[in-house]
């Protein structure tokens, strides 16, 4: 995951730095100017963006974070010493990720940013138009590009399995039909109650034992889904 931060403070944001680095993320840029934040954001369109709301004094973290969702739908982790409620409810108007209280933790940070990926918070924004995902691998957040992912399967309630093109398995903490939502892309198709596949992979479609072949993996079709597929098929 790459995180920019936006900080006044040089120790804080030495101490933010050392902590992204120890927990395995990257930071792609600082600065403590809400003009420069800007131009650095848009050209590196970061995964996160961690924000002071006191820059220079004032509560220009929030304006800068306003202007951030509004135009690029990051998500924002602010960063205060200051629990004044007004600013708070001013804060949160923006919908943050989480409140980090500075000097900030490294337990903290960590739980904020895995928050970032298992909330609605950042999975609301639509992944046809950012065609990747992250999945939490140990103590990293790991890209996955759509692209690249075969399929989906689950053999349990609450947990799946992604199965990408290089034959990695990555287990990821939802439904298939939570997780059917949170890729919200008309390539992946669900063909049974406990898969979905990504349409631009398949390679065949063997009719008399119902599966569909994707580099050679057989993924099975479920009578309830067995009709939308044949549509989808464009048999000639």
């Amino acid at each position: 995951m790459n995180v920019y931060i936006v900080e006044d403070d040089i120790f804080h944001l030495e101490d933010i730095k050392i902590s992204l680095e120890e927990l395995g993320y990257m930071c792609v840029g600082s600065t403590g100017d809400p003009f420069e934040a800007l131009e650095q954001i848009k050209a590196l369109r970061p995964d996160a963006v961690i924000l002071d709301i006191h820059l220079n004094g004032r509560e220009s973290g929030i304006a800068l974070g306003q202007r951030i969702k509004e135009t690029y739908q990051i998500p924002i982790f602010f960063t205060t010493s200051d629990k004044n409620k007004e600013v708070m409810i001013k804060a949160a108007s923006i919908n943050p990720v989480a409140y980090l209280t500075k000097p900030v933790s490294k337990d903290d940070l960590h739980a904020a940013l895995i928050l970032a990926v298992n909330t609605n918070t950042t999975t609301n924004v639509d992944t046809a138009d950012v065609p990747v995902i992250f999945v939490k691998s140990g103590n990293k957040l790991v890209k996955v590009p759509l692209e690249t992912i075969l399929f989906a399967h689950t053999d349990s309630k609450n947990y799946c399995s992604l199965v990408t093109s290089d034959n990695k398995k990555l287990s990821v903490r939802y439904s298939i039909l939570k997780l059917g939502k949170l890729l919200n892309n008309p390539t992946f198709v669900q063909t049974h109650r406990s898969y979905i596949v990504n349409w631009q992979k398949i390679d065949s479609f063997h009719e008399y034992d119902q599966t569909i072949e994707i580099h050679g993996h057989h993924v099975p079709i479920g009578r309830t889904f067995k009709d939308e597929i044949y549509k989808k098929l464009k048999i000639i």
